[in-house]
């Protein structure tokens, strides 16, 4: 987790960022990591839920459903939107509309792996493409045997 994250920060080096907003929960470790690469010192963070916590996730919204929001009015900022995993980009898509609607001037999106070609949203940066489920060190799950 920790290299894909430095893969997407040396990636996004090139913007000029003043704020990185985690799509939360998955989404506050590499938006750390990557935030703290690129020196920035505001991060903020956003939740929304469209999917279960099992593996492989099960949809239980048709949108992604805003649950948390702590980031504050923006004046013409340029923001970075983080997640762990885009599978069809519906909540990085929420999440660029609610940052332009609080007035970011403009919005980049990053994640660590996308997982469908086919995608409402691509985001602008990404470290590796799989078909297969992640299981990142932040998330629980149980093993077949116990």
């Amino acid at each position: 987790m920790l290299g894909l994250s430095l893969t997407v920060a040396e990636e996004v080096r090139r913007e000029r960022i003043d704020a990185v907003v985690a799509v939360l929960r998955g989404g506050i470790y590499p938006a750390l990591i990557i935030a703290a690469r690129l020196n920035i010192d505001r991060v903020y963070e956003v939740e929304f839920r469209r999917y279960s916590d099992e593996k492989p996730p099960r949809e239980i919204h048709g949108e992604p459903l805003l649950l948390r929001d702590s980031v504050p009015q923006l004046n013409g900022e340029r923001v970075l939107v983080v997640d762990d995993v885009a599978r069809t980009g519906l909540t990085l898509k929420a999440a660029r509309e609610l940052l332009i609607s609080k007035g970011a001037g403009e919005v980049k999106t990053a994640v660590l792996v996308v997982r469908s070609r086919e995608m409402v949203e691509v985001p602008d940066y990404y470290a590796i493409f799989m078909t297969s489920c992640p299981i990142f060190p932040w998330e629980r799950y149980e093993s077949e045997e116990g």
